[in-house]
């Protein structure tokens, strides 16, 4: 049998785990099939504009690549295009539904990878989501409103993420639904950002608390927080493979917090990188020049540290273009850190528990 029979998507799905730089550009000179999957000669911006199929009245507009796989919706969507097309979908981007709509169809998006899901205007506030489970799913970016005492039930999606590895959540309530029975083992990135109220810190431990190999954390707020220097041990605690913290917008957090992450790091063999205030908004960028903080309505890559981590909500991608391969190589070198052994459960033993590994696996 020959791989040759393999269609493209199959074959770029075995391109995507081959991580040797050298070994990909053997297979692009294997014929020009394989050349063009590793080196696409479009660029994502020719792309995105040719897969725009729908151009619908008014503000309604449908943008879809690579046979529906990846859809943006700029601003609303007739429920029959997820009916009909959504089994091909692997990255939705859609503005404009609840939380409880969106539990609807998700019996038709069985592919899905990355969804970007925001609700505001006149929504009623969505329930805890209780619908069918997202497998595929390994970035999730939310915002959903919420009206009156209801609390924040972003959370409540992310945990029917079983494999889920980076999260990004807007909120605007103080209050969130914890559901602190579920433990997302996979998760490594998480954003918070709100523009009302702050996340408490007796919340945010119960969040922290779910996600035992988070690597990289920020927490973001228009206005001031309530963590302060006296909890940064805790979080530390609660964050035993943590490589990256961003509280700029923390002015409880201080210089003694920062002492104390270093002495805590020269312990405990940790490299840790701490940034407690706007000032550190040069350095971050100095540290870890992989993370772009650029705007751009698709990017190269599907990384979502790299595009997404430094961003706020409203500046994220609306498409991650998958197919560049060999850009994907740069994301796994970082700060020069050893590769770790994957651990999921904390409860049973590390063979090295102080190698904290890569900015990506």
């Amino acid at each position: 049998m020959s791989i040759e029979i393999l269609d493209d998507s199959c074959l770029f799905r075995i391109f995507r785990e081959i991580k040797d730089e050298q070994t990909l550009i053997i297979c692009s000179q294997v014929n020009r099939r394989w050349h063009s999957l590793v080196f696409p000669d479009t660029s994502p911006e020719k792309r995105f504009e040719s897969g725009k199929i729908g151009d619908l009245s008014g503000w309604k507009q449908i943008i879809a690549l690579d046979d529906w796989q990846i859809v943006s919706v700029i601003c609303e969507l007739e429920p029959d295009y997820l009916i009909q097309h959504g089994r091909k979908m692997k990255q939705l981007y859609i503005p404009n539904m609840s939380l409880d709509d969106f539990k609807k169809y998700v019996k038709y998006l069985p592919r899905l990878e990355r969804l970007h899901l925001s609700s505001g205007g006149d929504f009623e506030p969505s329930e805890r989501y209780d619908g069918p489970k997202l497998e595929r799913l390994e970035i999730l970016e939310i915002c959903t409103s919420a009206h009156g005492n209801e609390p924040y039930r972003g959370l409540s999606l992310m945990d029917r993420c079983p494999y889920l590895k980076s999260a990004f959540h807007c909120i605007d309530k103080e209050d969130f639904f914890v559901d602190t029975q579920v433990t997302n083992y996979y998760l490594q990135d998480l954003v918070i950002e709100s523009d009302y109220e702050a996340v408490t810190w007796p919340t945010l431990k119960k969040i922290l608390r779910k996600c035992p190999n988070l690597k990289h954390l920020a927490i973001r707020h228009s206005y001031d927080t309530d963590i302060e220097d006296e909890n940064i041990p805790e979080m530390l605690q609660l964050l035993p493979k943590v490589v990256l913290i961003d509280l700029r917008v923390a002015p409880g957090v201080t210089y003694i917090s920062a002492d104390y992450v270093d002495e805590y790091c020269k312990l405990h063999n940790r490299s840790i990188s701490f940034y407690y205030t706007k000032e550190h908004e040069q350095d971050i960028q100095v540290d870890w020049p992989q993370l772009s903080n650029k705007n751009a309505k698709s990017c190269p890559g599907y990384s979502f540290m790299k595009h997404c981590f430094l961003k706020s909500f409203n500046k994220l991608p609306k498409i991650m273009e998958p197919i560049f391969l060999l850009p994907l190589l740069e994301d796994d070198v970082s700060n020069n850190k050893p590769k770790p052994e994957q651990n999921l459960d904390p409860d049973k033993e590390e063979d090295n528990p102080l190698d904290l590994g890569n900015l990506f696996v």
